[in-house]
This record gives C-alpha cells, structure tokens and sequence, in this order.
C-alpha cells in the first residue's frame, strides 16, 4: 500500500482540490486553507448532509463501549466501505478534518478506487446486477435501517458504488459484538458477498493509498467512487470530525 505523507502537496485552493476530485477522486485540504473553520469552505464542494444521528457532523472519536468492534469510535481498525449505502443517494463526498491526529503511528485512512475494483472483479456489469440489502444501525447493537440496491447504481449519469466489508461479514455496516462471535448470526449470508470482502482486503493492499491527515488538515473524496478502511491505533486522543456533503 502507497503510503501518503508529503504535506507539501496539501491544496492551498479549492480549485486545486476540485482538480484532483476529478482526476484522483481525493484530496487533502491544507491547514490554512481550512483555518479551522471547515463549514464555510465545505460549502464550495457541496451541502453538508445529516449523518446518522441526524447532526450535520459527526466526532470520531474513541467513546466508552465499543472497544470490541469495528466503529467510528472505536480505536480498531475498519474494513473496506463506503460511507452510508442506505442513503439514496449516499453523500457524494467524505470529509474528515483532523482535530488531532493519532501519535502512536496508526489510524491512516485508506482509500482505493472502487470502481477500479469493479472492473478487476467481474466488471461494471455484475456489480449493476448484483442487488444487496444493507443494513445501517447508527451504531452497534441498534436497529438498522435497511435498503436493497445494486452495488452499482448512477445518479445524474455518474456511477455510484455502494459496499461495505463489515456488512458482507457480520450482516451489518456497525455490526454488534455478538455478530463478530458468530458471524453465523448475521442477517446477510450472500457467499459472494464474503469473497468480495476478503477480495477488497487485498485489493487495498495492493492498490490503496494510506493518509494521515495531518492535524488541522482536512481529507475530502468521492464516495461514490473510492472505497476507504481504516487502520487500527492505540493514541486515545485522536480526534477528527466527519462531514457528509451531497452533490451540487
């Protein structure tokens, strides 16, 4: 995995950071140019869009309880997803502005080309066809909300990608602990499924980039396009703050 870690390649500008929207599906917001006000700036890629939980922003942050799965505010690492596949449709970009980053050398946020993964699994076609319910609890244990959608859908005429490692496994995006157990439990038990969540792990490795997006920095892609996963850290005062914006 191609390890990102040049600061000196931060956007200064917000057209610099729309070019590489389009050309890499992501980009690093620098500092200054977030000048720790990210609201005002994000209004230029989009309008920020209710997460979960119904708040417009959402503080990843380890929180007592989930120390044993796979969440936001857990400190373990996540699986390959993308961000809220029960939306219809998902938010067009992901923005985590980094309030602290982790110390202990953990917590990159991982991002590859989904649909690049498409067409190396089957192609665009199979995964236009392949319907999937997803479930989203807005956080482990809870009830989920459920929609079934091809893995491949459009809107507007561009592709959207829709998968999620965690939900392939356990049969949730936020699974419970008790799926982790006995992934017999889960709600999903699509074979393919499976084989396409252990695919992404080594598509990651092969073809994924790691960020670490330095404190005050903010890192916005396309989730219509890119996957993300995030790796495991130790550093209990790392702190981002996550952003849904929907397209213009």
């Amino acid at each position: 995995m191609k390890y990102h870690h040049d600061h000196s390649i931060s956007c200064h500008t917000v057209e610099q950071a729309k070019e590489l929207l389009q050309t890499l599906g992501w980009a690093v917001l620098s500092p200054e140019l977030v000048a720790d006000r990210p609201e005002p700036l994000l209004k230029q890629f989009g309008s920020t869009v209710p997460q979960y939980d119904g708040n417009l922003q959402w503080e990843v942050r380890p929180a007592p309880g989930f120390e044993k799965v796979p969440y936001s505010q857990s400190k373990n690492g996540i699986g390959a997803h993308t961000e809220a596949p029960v939306y219809s449709p998902p938010p067009k970009y992901v923005v985590l502005h980094c309030r602290r980053q982790a110390r202990c050398g953990g917590g990159q946020t991982m991002l590859a080309d989904g649909l690049q993964f498409c067409k190396e699994h089957g192609g665009l076609q199979r995964f236009r066809q392949h319907e999937v319910t997803f479930v989203a609890a807005p956080s482990p244990g809870r009830p989920g909300t459920r929609v079934t959608v091809p893995l491949l859908t459009s809107h507007h005429n561009d592709p959207v990608f829709r998968f999620s490692y965690n939900l392939f496994k356990y049969g949730d995006v936020n699974p419970s602990e008790d799926a982790l157990v006995d992934p017999q439990t889960a709600l999903n038990r699509d074979f393919e499924l499976v084989e396409l969540a252990n695919a992404a792990e080594e598509f990651f490795d092969r073809s994924g980039i790691a960020v670490l997006v330095p404190d005050g920095a903010a890192l916005i892609w396309d989730n219509h396009r890119l996957m993300h996963s995030r790796s495991r850290f130790d550093d209990p005062q790392r702190h981002l703050t996550r952003y849904w914006l929907s397209p213009q």
